[in-house]
């Protein structure tokens, strides 16, 4: 989660007690629930790029695409003589590190960006830049499945397969491009001379999916922590070559993404603002759970915690398509003039509670010994802004046999 500070652990808490079976019974304390809609997360070069999308029951539709600078793997490159060189094809090759949903058909498109992608700009997932009106992506060619974690596609060259490469995605696109940057290459090599030049010469690329007639259920979102690759094949006097560009190195990248809530139970709670306790929710980029505590203030400022838990119950229906995270994070604003969030625990997903635990102990100490207010808790995505994952939380009113619950155990001296 960006913008977040970590809270050092207070001197001499790690003496105590901790076990829930020591000094008496466990007290539980109720708690309110709801759900904050988060408007703009920053996505200056992410460490990961996003692409897809899915359309989830509860959610609605959330989708991923990005814009990177493209930058050439050799400098003032010589490709031999134009007149004899035959551009095979263009392929951009994807290769991700996470993939979140199902792998369903998804159309694929790409643009050449005309603006310049700064580096002193400030991107968040709203932004967005000019591109070209036409898609790169060759027309028949921009359907496809993305293949699972580690599929290997063959590379043939001249008929012969030369290498496997650990692809989940390779679009054809235009192979015009790839002639066009032969050519000028030859006509103005000053635009291939530095990395500079080249990033002037060709703004970067605009990848996106536009999935037009997903069903609910379907879909799925790739998360990207190797650089794609943009690689032209051709042939010199006959002898097959090769050439490639990189994107998501260290040149200028973004994220854009966007949810359609519509008719959905997110639109009602979050946007809405209402409030009915039956349920909350997180998604990343978008949504935050909030728990409000005002019940521990009866603990009196004189008591030692010795154990606290917050157990988080979720809905499990829908985890064969959406995963639950193995961990989320819990924080509180930094302080009552300043909202930025600063971590103070994380959840754990235990399937023996149906849901998250939460270690509150500490935080539950500083509380009610009035060294931190008691602002409400923040529930997010541990990867809040480099992630497409959602959680179904059930609130204190839910119909359902679990129930959340602050469960605490102290002493007073």
């Amino acid at each position: 989660m960006t913008s977040c500070k970590k809270e050092v652990s207070s001197a001499g808490l790690s003496l105590i007690n901790k076990d829930n079976d020591a000094f008496g019974s466990v007290d539980t304390f109720s708690l309110k629930v709801g759900s904050v809609y988060v408007d703009t997360v920053t996505s200056t070069n992410p460490s990961y790029l996003m692409l897809g999308s899915y359309v989830d029951p509860i959610f609605g539709k959330y989708d991923a695409s990005f814009y990177s600078q493209v930058r050439i793997s050799a400098v003032k490159p010589d490709f031999g003589d134009v007149a004899k060189i035959t551009v095979d094809s263009l392929i951009l090759g994807m290769r991700f590190s996470d993939y979140y949903g199902t792998f369903d058909e998804q159309n694929f498109e790409v643009y050449e960006i005309m603006d310049d992608l700064k580096s002193t700009s400030s991107y968040t997932t709203k932004s967005s830049v000019t591109v070209k009106s036409d898609n790169l992506v060759i027309q028949g060619k921009n359907k496809s499945v993305p293949k699972p974690y580690g599929y290997k596609f063959p590379e043939v060259l001249d008929g012969k397969v030369t290498d496997t490469i650990r692809d989940n995605i390779r679009l054809q696109l235009d192979p015009t491009l790839a002639q066009r940057f032969i050519s000028d290459a030859k006509t103005t090599p000053a635009n291939f001379a530095t990395m500079d030049a080249f990033l002037n010469y060709f703004k970067g690329l605009y990848v996106k999916v536009s999935n037009a007639n997903q069903e609910v259920g379907q879909g799925g979102v790739m998360t990207f922590a190797y650089p794609p690759i943009l690689t032209m094949y051709y042939k010199l006097d006959g002898v097959s070559k090769k050439f490639y560009f990189e994107l998501n190195t260290s040149g200028v990248r973004f994220n854009h993404v966007k949810c359609d809530y519509s008719g959905t139970n997110v639109e009602k709670l979050v946007l809405g603002q209402v409030t009915d306790q039956k349920d909350f929710y997180a998604q990343a980029n978008h949504v935050r759970g909030k728990i409000t505590l005002s019940t521990i203030s009866s603990i009196p400022t004189n008591s030692v915690v010795h154990f606290a838990e917050l157990i988080l119950p979720v809905d499990y229906t829908s985890t064969n398509i959406y995963r639950l995270s193995s961990e989320l994070f819990v924080s509180i604003p930094n302080s009552s003039s300043d909202s930025t969030l600063r971590y103070i625990s994380s959840a754990v997903l235990d399937t023996a509670y149906g849901g998250y635990v939460v270690d509150l102990r500490e935080h539950i100490q500083q509380v009610i010994t009035g060294k931190r207010l008691n602002f409400p808790l923040m529930i997010s995505p541990k990867f809040f802004s480099l992630s497409a994952e959602r959680i179904h939380f059930f609130g204190p009113s839910t119909s359902e046999v679990n129930k959340p619950r602050l469960l605490i155990k102290y002493s007073t001296f």
